[in-house]
């Protein structure tokens, strides 16, 4: 499979003068129809998590493959955050259809330049690649995948910044990695980013996970003395705008104690005991399916004293049950 083949249709005048070329004809038109209605891959999930470190996003993005996982079916994780082997290791210790693949690897001299820094246009290209030999095992053999986890969509995005000014300074558009630009350059990250995004979600598979961080949102702002101060004045998403629309679901996690600790990502709970925390979700989008969930906020884990409680939401799966006991209210 090749990576972002082109068609070139350009036409000559003569052409042009005497008849214009059929490029699709209704032949290609039933195939395509017998094809869909013949096609056995339905597209359960295309879902974003969203949440700062430690929020059970990988955790939950396994637990909705757990019938795919215990019915020994493959399930790839694409880790871009490096940190899924110890989630995986901790909830499936026993299950070897499970592949964490680590694209930053240390063992891999190619994603490096000589100077030993990381070589991001490198980590950009062999993410594709590693989608692209993805798509030709799923086809081989559909039937024995589970699904795929993207682990870090917003490290991704990162990466495709660093790759573009890395161009920048290649072409002598910049001097120096962090100087600023024309706001017209940055279609070239965003061009990376979507070209990965799309892929990955073209994959004959039903459920693919995409997990990304929360970043500040900061203004200008008055402190009460009439002085302009930097604030943070709340959070969204850290993905490229208009990546929303590429996901039929969206869930954002929150991990709440007693005390908040805003540094951390921690919300405060005045309900919650000394030593108890809690990771809760809420349900911020779901096309077509389960929507009487969208807006509602429920339990995913409980920790008190050490006790570790997992309720997870499988109410969404095809199959899940909803458990009361998970539900909570803000």
């Amino acid at each position: 499979m090749s990576w972002g083949t082109q068609t070139n249709t350009t036409t000559t005048k003569t052409a042009v003068e005497s008849a214009p070329k059929t490029l699709y004809d209704r032949e290609y038109y039933r195939k395509l129809l017998d094809a869909k209605q013949t096609q056995k891959v339905t597209q359960t999930h295309r879902m974003a998590l969203v949440a700062h470190e430690n929020a059970c996003k990988t955790g939950l993005a396994l637990s909705f493959l757990d019938n795919e996982i215990e019915a020994g079916k493959k399930v790839a994780i694409i880790d871009i955050d490096n940190s899924a082997s110890s989630t995986v290791d901790y909830v499936y210790p026993d299950k070897d259809n499970i592949m964490v693949i680590p694209i930053l690897d240390e063992s891999d001299d190619s994603v490096y330049h000589e100077d030993n820094s990381v070589n991001h246009h490198a980590l950009v290209n062999k993410t594709k690649w590693f989608i692209n030999l993805l798509a030709e095992e799923i086809e081989e053999a559909p039937d024995t995948w589970g699904g795929i986890i993207f682990d870090g969509g917003s490290t991704f995005l990162k990466w495709c910044e660093f790759a573009m000014r890395q161009s920048l300074l290649d072409k002598g558009v910049i001097e120096n990695e962090d100087d600023s630009f024309n706001q017209k350059e940055w279609r070239e990250r965003n061009r990376m980013n979507r070209d990965v995004l799309d892929r990955l979600h073209a994959l004959p598979v039903g459920k693919i996970y995409n997990t990304f961080h929360l970043k500040a949102i900061q203004e200008y702002m008055d402190d009460g003395t009439g002085k302009k101060v930097l604030m943070t004045t709340g959070e969204r998403p850290d993905w490229e705008k208009g990546t929303m629309r590429r996901f039929s679901q969206q869930i954002f996690l929150s991990r709440y104690m007693k005390k908040a600790d805003l540094a951390a990502g921690v919300k405060g709970d005045k309900s919650l005991n000394e030593g108890e925390w809690c990771v809760r979700a809420t349900i911020e989008e779901m096309k077509g399916q389960k929507m009487e969930f969208v807006g509602s906020t429920h339990t995913v884990l409980s920790v008190d004293n050490g006790k570790v409680t997992w309720f997870g939401l499988p109410f969404l799966t095809d199959d899940g049950v909803k458990d009361d006991a998970s539900d909570t209210t803000e």
